[in-house]
């Protein structure tokens, strides 16, 4: 919108320009031609006057020698009396114009002198005695130095008009910006709050009608952050506010271990794997509370400095981690090709292995093998595969959805995938759930890095 203004604005002032110009310069042009027309009328009728009462030989030559034009002055007979230059009285064009001049008709218009004007036109004046034509001098106009003053007129236009061409440009560039501003800033804060960030209130300035656009938009961007703000604030609190009463319910199941009855053992069991599973989704829900809020405060550009660690050594040190959860479950855990030593996040990264690994040692069942591998191209890209059941074909794509639990779960609270992909939306990568390359197993791709953008929602298809 911006360019399509000062591209109007810049036709019509061209336009206005070029109107002004052109009658202009053609108004500077005939006044420069009607000054050498009356001055040489003027000369050329003291040449008459002085022929018809005298010699005029000696004013003839000092007028060839000034002016450098050739001069003919004839009788009423047509005879030559002085002459100074070569103009021929014989040749048909100044044999025409003194027959015209002894006739008393009057010199034709001079013809407008422009910049590129090469002709000398022939010009005459006569003398009267008794209302008859005595003498007539004749003169061919040099037009050389009337048209460079021509260009020069016509230099010193152009020169005026690109100056103000020029200035209303930069006028009409500030006025636009100046207009705009608002919409930009509108701009950049709705793709900040889109990706997640806080989005920066927008400065009330430019025209009238825009302020109003912009004070509303505050208003709504104010509305929409403290909602999210809220609802980001009440998961944390609610997550933190019931760890005390849980606490005291599980203090209280432990102390009626003693007391029960031998009816009352398993439901007793029951009661302590509901407490452990709900103790896990309040752990994961903080989690995800925190993950949100790193992923807006990055989006933001408000990142603090951040702990990093070569790559090999995150992966290694996660693998030792789950290592005896993966024996526990009888499964093998091992790395596949070099792992390169580039700078990473030391926590993002190790938080997402963890969850990855966690859903493989949980689901992938026994007996599995899960393949670890990683490399640094455009990014830090980290595979975790395994061999086992996988998921059904329409599961996969609800696989890093908040809540969303397979059919084979069993105590997963489904939160672990969504706290992955805030994390690796963060740091402006992607998380992507697939089925193995032969149709079995599962593969967990995280990409972290500027060379992978997240989707609407941190996932791929």
């Amino acid at each position: 919108m911006e360019r399509r203004v000062r591209l109007v604005v810049g036709l019509l002032l061209l336009t206005t320009v070029l109107s002004l110009s052109v009658p202009l310069a053609l108004t500077l042009a005939e006044r420069r031609t009607s000054r050498l027309a009356v001055e040489r009328d003027r000369q050329l009728a003291v040449l008459a006057e002085e022929a018809a009462s005298g010699d005029a030989t000696q004013l003839v030559e000092r007028y060839h020698a000034v002016y450098g034009e050739p001069v003919l002055v004839v009788d009423a007979d047509g005879r030559v009396i002085a002459a100074a230059g070569e103009l021929d009285p014989s040749s048909p064009e100044v044999a025409e114009s003194i027959r015209l001049g002894l006739l008393d008709d009057p010199s034709r218009p001079l013809p407008l002198v422009f910049p590129w004007t090469t002709a000398d036109p022939l010009r005459g004046s006569t003398s009267t005695e008794g209302g008859e034509v005595a003498t007539l001098a004749l003169t061919r106009i040099g037009t050389e130095h009337a048209a460079r003053d021509v260009l020069r007129y016509w230099a010193v236009l152009v020169v005026v008009g690109v100056a103000l061409l020029l200035a209303a440009a930069v006028l009409t560039r500030a006025l636009s910006r100046w207009a705009m501003r608002p919409v930009h800033s509108l701009e950049e804060t709705a793709r900040s709050i889109a990706r997640g960030g806080q989005g920066a209130a927008v400065l009330a300035t430019g025209p009238a009608e825009l302020q109003e656009l912009v004070a509303e938009f505050n208003r709504m961007v104010a509305a929409v952050q403290r909602s999210l703000d809220q609802q980001r604030r009440l998961v944390a609190d609610a997550s933190h506010q019931l760890r005390n009463p849980l606490a005291a319910i599980r203090l209280r199941a432990d102390n009626l271990r003693t007391h029960l009855a031998e009816t009352g053992v398993r439901t007793h069991a029951g009661l302590l794997r509901e407490l452990d599973r709900l103790e896990r989704l309040l752990d994961q829900l903080l989690s995800l509370a925190r993950a949100q809020e790193a992923a807006n405060t990055l989006a933001a550009g408000q990142a603090s400095a951040t702990d990093t660690a070569p790559l090999d050594d995150v992966v290694l040190d996660r693998i030792e981690a789950w290592g005896p959860v993966a024996q526990e479950h009888e499964q093998r855990l091992t790395v596949a090709g070099a792992l390169p030593s580039v700078p990473v996040p030391r926590d993002d990264l190790g938080q997402v292995l963890d969850v990855l690994l966690d859903n493989a040692t949980r689901y992938a069942g026994r007996g599995a093998v899960i393949t670890v591998t990683a490399h640094a191209d455009d990014g830090v890209h980290c595979v975790v595969a395994d061999d086992g059941p996988g998921l059904p074909a329409d599961d996969w794509h609800r696989a890093t959805e908040r809540f969303w639990r397979g059919s084979t779960s069993g105590d997963g609270s489904g939160l672990g995938l969504s706290i992955a992909r805030e994390i690796v939306a963060a740091r402006q990568g992607t998380l992507r759930i697939r089925p193995g390359d032969n149709g079995t197993g599962t593969i967990a791709e995280a990409r972290l890095g500027p060379g992978s953008e997240p989707s609407g929602d941190g996932t791929q298809p």
